[in-house]
């Protein structure tokens, strides 16, 4: 399947440069010169040395060209993840803003009267700025833009754009990359015609399902792009989307080299072909990739800059974009001379901050949803209580249908006393939490995110059992009436097995793990080795709020737990005894805004017996 490195070198020397040359006198073929010979012996012996070396090292070479290639492919297909759940993302919050609109959409919507815009259009206007969209608009059910954040679109004729007529067909609809038929800001804080720009939209309907018209978001590309974190611990490797035609969707690594060529002129974003510059062909990856087709070539093949490189691209037809993963082969075949200490680290390191990052979007994803649920006006009306048993079954069904599109356990509405007066768990309405941290911290600041704690209240576990004491973690935002008055908190129950699929979603070999610790050194999320952990009694349930990260040996933190909760970011490549005794190789940050740490760990015996490429550029996602 694969070929080794070596081969790819033997099969790139140029051996004829050096082998003796030959005379053809009289039909026979004749050696040279006795100088000749010399060389032809020291070529030999050189060559033989070469083929030692390669004949030593089989599984070196080997294991770095597999390497490569599934490290690329996992690259591939982690990011595609990425991007399909930043694109579902988008579609449950549109779906969640068009669900049960305020009280005045159909007055909006419907009426021929002149209606007052500042409410919704104030709603809108929050939605638009802690989502980062570029515009937030209705439109009624004939195509006309009648609300939006941008005033000079109002008005605006959209019926023949695709994302109006998918969405007034009852889709939820995303839309592909496409140059802005109006001006729209740019990353330099210009206003430009044709900028790239996308939309999510959906359908708007009353209690009866009446179509009342539909909702847009026009996404801004750069969210997207924030997403395809360059390769930074290589000096070549890159990851781009492209869309049908073969345009590039992202950005590149090479945008300033690109623009010096002429090549592009403001950014690769739909002004980019993927391209083999010498042939004028679209490049390999791109060809094979809008067949449909899933692969990789790990013997080389020439880039849009003419470069030679490794890659893996696969098609995703929910979304018509293509995605490649590539890297120079120059600096794929230097891996072979990176084993050890400093690949393996970088390696760690680069893990570790990409892991960070997704934990701090996705906490800023949930800290967002509850900020605008809280500004929803059913929100601030229920945090009043309800007053009849309609009022109380739609209500509860509000709730239920946020708690299902977001995926957490369970939401609930506290009063400005702290009191429960609506929840999707039954059993908290009425009760009293005034004393919380998510009550009084919210509070003060708005939005909160709390430590990961044991539930005080029976829930349903990771086992499918109703139990106390389940690790359960709170996000809140602040209610505020009309006049800006303090009305109460909304708190969203985070299900903790979102964080373990977090963690648990980098491999790195056979014993590496990422996991997060509080502020007492606990573990909060699973440990890969919990078999083994219940098999010596260190835990009866789970990880997470059982185990201390204590060296068994020492009966003191871990090195890299200790170090961590000092509020340092660092690593240790010679070795230290982790929580189960056994001698590994990690590295470590301190999360401050959420009194959270993270660890990165391999067993140093696997981090050393093998290539680090064996399992590094999996780090990157």
């Amino acid at each position: 399947m694969y070929n080794t490195l070596a081969d790819n070198f033997y099969d790139r020397v140029e051996i004829g440069k050096y082998v003796p040359k030959f005379e053809r006198k009289g039909g026979r073929i004749v050696r040279k010169t006795t100088k000749s010979i010399i060389a032809t012996f020291i070529i030999a012996i050189s060559l033989l040395s070469l083929f030692t070396a390669k004949k030593a090292f089989p599984d070196t070479f080997g294991i770095i060209r597999e390497g490569i290639g599934r490290d690329l492919q996992g690259i591939t297909r982690k990011q595609a993840e990425v991007i399909t759940a930043w694109v579902d993302a988008r579609k449950k919050d549109i779906r969640v803003t068009a669900n049960n609109l305020p009280v005045y959409r159909s007055s909006v919507i419907r009426e021929n009267l002149e209606p007052d815009f500042s409410k919704p259009l104030e709603y809108l206007a929050f939605l638009k700025n802690i989502y980062h969209y570029k515009e937030v608009f209705v439109v009624n059910p004939s195509g006309t833009v009648i609300v939006s954040t941008d005033k000079n679109n109002i008005g605006k004729d959209v019926s023949s754009a695709q994302y109006f007529q998918e969405a007034i067909k009852g889709k939820t609809f995303f839309s592909d990359i496409m140059p802005s038929t109006v001006p729209i800001e740019n990353e330099f804080g210009e206003l430009e015609l044709g900028l790239p720009t996308m939309f999510v939209s959906t359908q708007v309907t009353n209690e009866k399902m009446d179509v009342l018209g539909a909702l847009v978001f026009r996404l801004d590309v750069n969210e997207l792009i924030k997403l395809i974190i360059p390769m930074k611990a290589t000096e070549t490797g890159e990851v781009y989307l492209i869309n049908k035609d073969g345009y590039m969707l992202t950005s590149s690594r090479y945008t300033s080299d690109l623009k010096g060529d002429g090549l592009i002129k403001k950014r690769t974003t739909l002004e980019l072909k993927v391209a083999n510059p010498k042939t004028g062909n679209l490049t390999q990856a791109v060809q094979q990739c809008l067949k449909g087709i899933e692969g990789y070539n790990d013997t080389g093949y020439l880039d849009y800059r003419g470069t030679s490189v490794i890659g893996y691209w696969m098609w995703m037809p929910y979304l018509n974009w293509g995605l490649v993963a590539e890297i120079d082969i120059d600096e794929a075949c230097n891996e072979v001379r990176k084993f050890f200490q400093d690949t393996t680290i970088k390696n760690l390191r680069g893990l570790m901050h990409r892991q960070v990052e997704l934990l701090k979007m996705r906490m800023e994803g949930h800290k967002n949803n509850a900020a605008a649920i809280a500004r929803k006006p059913q929100t601030i009306h229920f945090a009043k209580g309800v007053a009849s048993v309609d009022e109380f079954v739609n209500a509860l069904n509000y709730l239920e249908f946020i708690r299902d599109e977001y995926g957490y356990k369970g939401i609930f509405i506290c009063d400005s006393a702290g009191v429960v007066r609506l929840s999707t768990e039954k059993n908290l309405v009425n009760m009293n939490f005034s004393g919380e941290d998510y009550f009084l911290e919210t509070k003060k600041h708005g939005v909160f995110v709390s430590d990961v704690k044991p539930s005080t209240t029976p829930i349903l576990n990771e086992f499918g059992k109703v139990e106390r004491n389940v690790p359960t973690l709170f996000v809140s935002a602040v209610i505020k009436n009309n006049d800006g008055a303090f009305a109460g908190v909304v708190v969203f129950r985070v299900d903790t097995m979102e964080l373990n699929k977090l963690m648990q979603s980098m491999e790195i070999g056979e014993s590496g793990e990422t996991y997060l610790i509080d502020s007492e050194g606990v573990l909060i999320t699973e440990s890969r080795f919990v078999i083994e952990l219940k098999r010596k009694e260190m835990i009866k349930t789970r990880t997470a709020l059982e185990l201390k990260g204590i060296s068994p040996k020492s009966g003191r933190l871990t090195k890299g737990i200790s170090e961590c909760l000092s509020g340092s970011e660092g690593y240790d490549v010679t070795g230290y005894p982790d929580y189960r005794g056994v001698p590994v190789i990690g590295t470590w940050c301190w999360i401050p805004e959420y009194e959270w740490g993270i660890i990165v760990e391999i067993d140093l015996d696997e981090a050393f017996r093998k290539s680090s490429a064996f399992w590094g550029i999996k780090q990157y996602f």
